[in-house]
């Protein structure tokens, strides 16, 4: 690592904080959650189910309401990322295949715990992200790519992996009614800097990049539940700016069209 060479003074470090610090960028979305009644937990340590490392996660949110007579959950695994607008996330699209369209709900409804395969609720060729980078000028105002945001939306997909086989386990301990539970990645950046290319499905081009506020990223990431001789799979990662994120969780806490659409209530 290279030996800094300025002192860092505190109009520095406010300015860090107010821009660019992941950590106040976290307690700001978990406040958030919080305040739609959602009960949320911020940067707590669990073991990945996947490589038994130790591992952090930034939010863990969940929210459970009575349908028909049992009990349905979102589970959402949130991860934040600050960036700023001179090194945006660009998510390069394709029109969705027909076997990406679907999730899958754990359930007992059938008896013996099931990965229940919803089809439909991401719909057939919609524009669905497929690759992304983040892109930047270097100092000569050359353009160049990073993946700084790898880390982060692994680290959603890690932790909803440990949720999936805590949430496994314990529906397989229990005698309670039939359960149904979602299971939703999250990846949080800022404000304007969040942008899409959109290709066709013959490889040209669809007009230029953009801006957006919110986009879906395939995923198709397989966990084995061995307790249980399972394998459940999560479809897709949702990617949004801070803007945007209250109105996903308004339709969460305010049983919005996401709980008939996801559980076919």
């Amino acid at each position: 690592m290279a030996k800094p060479h300025h002192v860092v003074s505190q109009s520095d470090l406010e300015i860090f904080i107010s821009n660019r610090d992941d950590f106040a960028f976290e307690r700001e979305v978990f406040h958030t959650t919080i305040r739609h009644g959602l009960a949320a937990e911020h940067a707590g340590l669990y073991e990945d189910p996947v490589t038994f490392k130790p591992r952090q996660f930034d939010i863990r949110a969940r929210k459970t309401v009575q349908a028909k007579g049992f009990p349905v959950t979102i589970n959402l695994a949130i991860e934040c990322k600050s960036l700023v607008p001179e090194f945006p996330l660009v998510v390069s699209c394709v029109p969705r295949a027909s076997d990406e369209n679907y999730h899958e709900l754990l359930t007992t409804a059938t008896g013996n715990l099931a990965a229940y395969r919803h089809r439909d609720f991401y719909p057939t060729g919609d524009y669905v992200g497929k690759s992304m980078r983040q892109i930047g000028k270097d100092k000569g105002g050359e353009l160049f790519s990073g993946d700084d945001v790898f880390d982060k939306w692994m680290q959603a997909l890690a932790s909803s992996g440990e949720i999936i086989h805590a949430d496994a386990d314990r529906i397989t301990r229990g005698n309670g009614p039939a359960e149904w539970v979602a299971m939703l990645p999250l990846l949080v950046v800022s404000d304007e800097t969040l942008w899409v290319t959109n290709y066709r499905s013959n490889g040209m081009v669809e007009g230029p990049p953009r801006k957006i506020e919110d986009i879906t990223f395939y995923l198709g990431r397989k966990y084995r539940l061995e307790r249980q001789n399972l394998t459940y799979t999560i479809s897709h990662l949702h990617v949004c700016t801070r803007s945007y994120f209250p109105k996903m969780l308004q339709e969460i806490a305010g049983g919005g069209d996401i709980w008939p659409k996801l559980f076919v209530l």
